[in-house]
């Protein structure tokens, strides 16, 4: 099957460096049934590309063990149509190419899932082509730019920052998270927006300058628009700016909801949205499982991406008495790990020895 999406040039020299199907699927005991997996596409995606059309044969596939073994490694189109693999707990991604730092036109492509497999179970998986980072672009009005004509803009998230010129059209792309606006002006440097991005989010946010310049809260978010698609969530923003400098701003809504990584730095935040996946649960000081079957009804794990096996970059949550534990924990809702999931609470800097979320008080699957 092949579907084709917009994939930057810069995709050729990717795959030129990358070394065609290197498999080494894991060895399964004598003793032991082995698991199948057969991999597919979902023909329920489409995308609003408009050029450089790109094969979906050479996304890169990757099949890793709860253990960090690689079982396979290379291209989707050199996949075999069955795995044998044995028993376990396994992360799929498939990428059209790596992306970790800020960059412009750098959109990425295709999916991760968790899945378990246990002795002779035969697993159909099919794949969806989403897109996976965010991206943001930015349209300045005639007067801010005669305004701070002498000024530099810049665009910062957790992984970079990104110089943006006052002419610059293209779409700079992030990981999915906090990216804040920067005006460096007469040496001073200004927050003048920021906003959480949701991973396939492409928003166009317009810049204008206040009629009035108080010093007092500046006027955000006003004429909001969003158009949904399968593959990507194209909004758009209007910001006036009145000059001062603005703060992060609390995650007060679902559509507004931080990151895992973004809520792991904000202990003592109350009643915050926070979206991540279920990777886990059965936590304890010292551990906690990334597969079933799990025995613990009183706590979760979330991370920012379904393949997630490292403790040290989740957030653990407390699951209270009552019917978001019913809804929620593993042991009675095993189908929910690998799930995405929205919920609300209060940030603490340590439950179990890593960053929590407790005292549950609303959720979304």
């Amino acid at each position: 099957m092949r579907t084709n999406v917009h994939f930057p040039a810069r995709a050729a020299a990717f795959l030129a460096a990358v070394l065609i199907a290197s498999s080494c699927l894991t060895p399964v005991p004598a003793a032991v049934e082995p698991a199948v997996l057969r991999l597919g596409l979902s023909d329920d995606h489409s995308t609003r590309a408009t050029s450089d059309p790109f094969d979906t044969d050479a996304y890169i596939l990757t099949l890793t063990s709860s253990e960090g073994k690689t079982a396979f490694s290379g291209l989707w189109g050199g996949r075999p149509a069955e795995f044998e693999l044995a028993p376990g707990t396994y992360a799929i991604s498939m990428i059209s190419g790596t992306f970790k730092d800020p960059a412009f036109d750098c959109p990425q492509f295709g999916d991760t899932r968790r899945i378990t497999l246990s002795e002779g179970q035969v697993a159909d998986v099919e794949l969806s082509v989403c897109q996976l980072n965010s991206g943001l672009r930015l349209k300045l009005d005639e007067k801010f730019v005669a305004t701070y004509k002498d000024a530099s803009l810049f665009l910062r998230s957790v992984s970079g920052t990104l110089a943006i010129g006052y002419g610059e059209t293209r779409t700079a792309y992030f990981l999915p998270g906090r990216v804040a606006i920067l005006l460096n002006n007469q040496g001073k440097t200004s927050t003048v927006h920021s906003m959480e991005l949701r991973p396939g989010e492409i928003l166009t946010l317009r810049l204008s300058v206040a009629e009035t310049m108080p010093k007092a809260v500046p006027v955000t978010g006003v004429n909001v628009s969003v158009q949904v698609d399968t593959v990507r969530l194209w909004s758009s923003v209007e910001v006036d700016w009145d000059g001062s400098s603005v703060g992060d701003d609390p995650a007060t809504t679902v559509p507004n909801a931080v990151s895992v990584s973004a809520a792991r730095g904000m202990a003592g935040s109350k009643d915050v949205w926070v979206c991540g996946y279920i990777v886990g649960g059965d936590l304890s000081s010292k551990s906690c499982s990334f597969e079933g079957p799990f025995s613990a009804r009183t706590n979760l794990v979330l991370a920012d991406v379904p393949s997630c096996s490292d403790r040290g970059r989740c957030l653990g949550v407390q699951l209270a008495a009552g019917d978001i534990r019913s809804a929620l924990n593993l042991v009675d809702n095993p189908s929910l790990l690998g799930r995405q999931v929205w919920l609300r609470g209060d940030v603490v800097e340590s439950y179990y020895g890593i960053p929590g979320l407790q005292k549950l008080t609303d959720y979304r699957l």
